[in-house]
């Protein structure tokens, strides 16, 4: 048993209950299988002790005075800060009626009273590594994608550096003889750090994991945008068409990325002076919508696997099961689309 449990140790569960001896009898379970458990007796106290800390699971009971379970899980999952805990709910009601209340208030497990300990510690096990595995993906991604950043990082500095060497070298051989030549190679040297001090911090503003946690992806594609057109004279309109609704996580984070190279690429390469972001919200689908008027490319010439960072913007599609359309043509812009499908 206990090597099934290895992973408990630092995970905490917060049980939910008016009951004492259904306290102790749980608390005991728990307690015993290496968790480290924490006692509400009512559903404020809980929502109280959670404005402080944060526990890995949530075991709550329905049939409660004042504040019962399910409006207790509703509070819960209406909070930012607690909305992701799991929760189990706890009851003697048996009814298929009050089951697929407890799912749709937000719970992910129910188990009935009286309490069989081996069905306690499966199911309580069973979520907490859902959980563990979810939290390792988006770590994961986060390291991916900051590693994916660095080497971009590296990579436009390198260039840069490598350009500001050898026209210094020239401007050095020419000091002497031709000064009026030197100092044309001493100004691209001066416009080549400027440009490289610019790309680096758009990457590094890149990194800011804070984007979509502080506000929506609208919010996030803005602030991409104003950041990346505060030295440029690029006219750029982020609009949204229909009722905005949240995305996963997950989902949103990907589109945001995929937003972020296409916004790249348009600043960047494409030269635009006009660019339009649409987030188009239908009721079965989201569309988002990156247009611009640069210089435009050959789609058919241009490899996913080496092209203006195509290859990772496929990629990211692929992981949220996208669909990715790119329509360019030389001398007459680019439109990205991203468009998935709503379960």
């Amino acid at each position: 048993m206990n090597k099934n449990l290895s992973f408990t140790s630092q995970e905490s569960i917060l049980i939910i209950d008016d009951s004492p001896e259904n306290l102790k009898l749980l608390s005991g379970i728990l307690s015993a299988a290496g968790y480290k458990v924490h006692l509400a007796p009512s559903g404020k106290l809980a929502l109280n002790f959670i404005q402080s800390h944060l526990p890995d699971l949530i075991l709550l009971d329905i049939m409660m005075p004042q504040m019962d379970g399910y409006e207790t899980c509703q509070q819960l999952k209406s909070c930012e800060r607690s909305q992701d805990i799991p929760v189990i709910f706890i009851s003697a009601l048996q009814e298929i009626f009050d089951k697929v209340k407890a799912f749709s208030v937000g719970g992910i497990d129910y188990i009935t009273k009286p309490f069989q300990q081996q069905e306690v510690l499966v199911r309580v096990e069973n979520q907490l590594r859902i959980r563990r595995l979810s939290r390792q993906l988006i770590d994961q991604n986060i390291l991916e994608e900051r590693n994916r950043m660095a080497r971009e990082i590296h990579d436009t500095l390198a260039q840069t550096f490598t350009g500001i060497i050898i026209h210094l070298g020239v401007a050095q051989r020419l000091i002497a003889a031709n000064p009026e030549q030197a100092q044309s190679h001493i100004q691209t040297v001066c416009e080549l750090a400027r440009s490289g001090l610019g790309e680096a911090r758009r990457s590094v503003e890149s990194l800011r994991p804070q984007l979509l946690e502080n506000g929506d992806l609208y919010s996030a594609l803005n602030y991409i945008t104003k950041q990346m057109s505060s030295d440029t004279n690029t006219h750029t309109i982020v609009e949204v068409v229909g009722t905005a609704y949240s995305l996963p996580l997950e989902v949103e984070n990907n589109l945001l990325r995929i937003g972020q190279e296409a916004l790249t690429n348009a600043f960047k390469y494409a030269k635009s002076t006009d660019i339009k972001i649409n987030l188009v919200y239908e009721t079965s689908k989201f569309i988002l919508r990156v247009k611009d008027n640069g210089q435009g490319f050959d789609t058919e010439s241009i490899c996913f696997s080496n092209g203006f960072g195509l290859l990772g913007m496929k990629e990211r599609a692929g992981r949220i099961n996208a669909q990715l359309d790119i329509n360019s043509q030389p001398g007459d812009g680019t439109e990205v689309i991203i468009s998935i499908n709503r379960e």
